[in-house]
């Protein structure tokens, strides 16, 4: 029978690893967070209890390129915003003025400089599409949601299967 002193032994020991666990999951969890919802933008939806397709392009010139991916600025923004031992923060920093937009859907205004904006498209490029938004009666552009970040079960999933791998690794004997 293992003496009182050896178990308290192995007992510091267990403990020890676990405090190492412990301390390097919040960053894991944000990593794995963030290649998640980056990871959208080449599905082109979000991923949740399967993949929510985002609405296509609505400027017919535009329809070859990924939806979201003009310039990538938005996916590049996704960033680990916050770790802490019990909670991870992820998303888009607050410079990023239109990644709410794009990911709840809204509306925005159409202001004189949007329609001489438009019509300068219409005589650069000659497309309808631009002549069309230039002489709307709408005072406004209705902006689909294009969810790329929020609560995912599939992200969840995920998460839970690699704290069980790391926690049966950093464990082992």
């Amino acid at each position: 029978m293992p003496s009182v002193n050896n178990n308290a032994k192995q007992f510091d020991i267990l403990k020890q690893k676990y405090e190492v666990f412990r301390n390097k999951v919040p960053d894991m969890v944000a990593i794995q967070a963030v290649n998640f919802f980056k990871r959208n933008f080449e599905l082109q939806g979000f991923v949740d209890n399967g993949v929510e397709k985002w609405k296509t392009l609505s400027n017919p010139a535009d329809r070859s390129r990924q939806i979201l991916r003009k310039r990538g600025t938005l996916k590049n923004a996704i960033k680990k915003i916050k770790t802490e031992r019990n909670k991870v923060v992820v998303g888009v920093p607050a410079d990023v003025k239109y990644a709410a937009l794009q990911n709840y859907g809204g509306q925005v205004p159409i202001t004189p400089k949007m329609r001489r904006y438009f019509w300068a498209m219409y005589k650069q490029t000659g497309q309808e599409y631009y002549k069309g938004l230039a002489l709307t009666k709408k005072q406004h552009l209705d902006i689909p949601a294009r969810k790329f970040i929020g609560d995912s079960a599939a992200l969840v999933k995920n998460i839970d299967r690699m704290i069980v791998k790391e926690l049966n690794l950093a464990l082992k004997p």
